[in-house]
């Protein structure tokens, strides 16, 4: 288990300067508005925590035969996973506690559902902020795609890719692998209990399609579309946001993408201030819309 190491306060990191980060990738920007204190944006973001795994995982154990109630339980389930990824993504920042390991934990649970172990997506996070859509150095550059039919597929093995990427590269040290293996036992527990519990069937079509659109859901808008374009100028230039609370709401502050990526030391609760509506030159569509119209070096 990683050391228990205390964080520098939120004051701290502000005084540290605008390209200073710290071991879980926190920069200090713009000081956000008073707002919610960090524990209580700890507590709230572990309880969203365990309401991903519960209802990730407890609809599970319904036996349904219903064509309809079970796509609606891959959907609504699906969804839940999805909330999970954003709350790793706050781990891997630090926004789950006020120590590596706190955020390792709970970064570890918020990926149960998605069977996806929180090592990897740790390590390549930084990395993909420190080198934003910069080939071969942005783990995250795998998504963008030669071809359009590519992009599913890519979204599928985003997460799984991880692990070659970063041991080609001599990144994975021996603690990696032991924190992997144990953590890919833990997945294995929860699951083989499933299975016990469920048998073969109600998990492989609870679980498989959920598995596949989570995916999609996550890195298709919040990655690929966040990113399209993959500039490589300008900070500013590099990712993109959505404009309205729709979005921010539904992705619990993933919508904020150009924001984050600018100012990675504010939590998903405070991106809320940031959010904009959509200018009225902008040609409203069913689908949201990112701000990439506006000009930039």
């Amino acid at each position: 288990m990683p050391p228990t190491t205390s964080l520098p306060s939120p004051a701290q990191r502000s005084a540290s300067g605008p390209s200073r980060h710290n071991a879980l990738g926190r920069s200090a920007g713009a000081s956000p508005r008073a707002g919610w204190p960090r524990p209580q944006v700890y507590l709230l973001s572990r309880l969203v925590i365990c309401g991903v795994i519960a209802a990730a995982l407890g609809p599970l154990l319904l036996q349904i035969t219903n064509p309809f109630l079970l796509i609606l339980d891959v959907l609504f389930r699906t969804y839940v996973m999805f909330l999970g990824t954003v709350m790793a993504h706050e781990g891997t920042h630090g926004h789950l506690g006020a120590t590596k390991a706190s955020n390792f934990w709970w970064g570890r649970l918020a990926l149960l559902p998605t069977m996806v172990p929180f090592t990897n997506f740790r390590k390549t996070h930084q990395l993909h902020h420190a080198h934003t859509n910069i080939p071969d150095k942005d783990p995250d550059h795998f998504l963008k795609p030669r071809h359009a039919l590519e992009l599913p597929l890519r979204a599928i093995a985003m997460p799984h890719q991880w692990f070659f990427w970063l041991r080609r590269r001599g990144r994975i040290k021996r603690g990696d692998v032991i924190e992997l293996v144990l953590n890919y036992l833990g997945i294995f527990a929860v699951y083989g209990t499933l299975l016990a519990l469920l048998g073969p069937t109600r998990l492989l079509w609870g679980m498989l399609p959920a598995l596949v659109l989570v995916s999609i859901l996550l890195w298709y808008p919040f990655a690929f579309k966040t990113h399209e374009g993959f500039a490589t100028g300008s900070a500013e230039s590099r990712s993109h946001n959505y404009y309205g609370r729709l979005m921010y709401w539904f992705s619990l502050g993933l919508s904020m993408h150009r924001r984050h990526h600018m100012q990675p030391g504010l939590t998903w609760i405070e991106l809320k201030q940031y959010v904009e509506r959509a200018p009225a030159g902008v040609r409203q569509r069913f689908l949201p819309q990112r701000d990439m119209q506006r000009t930039r070096v």
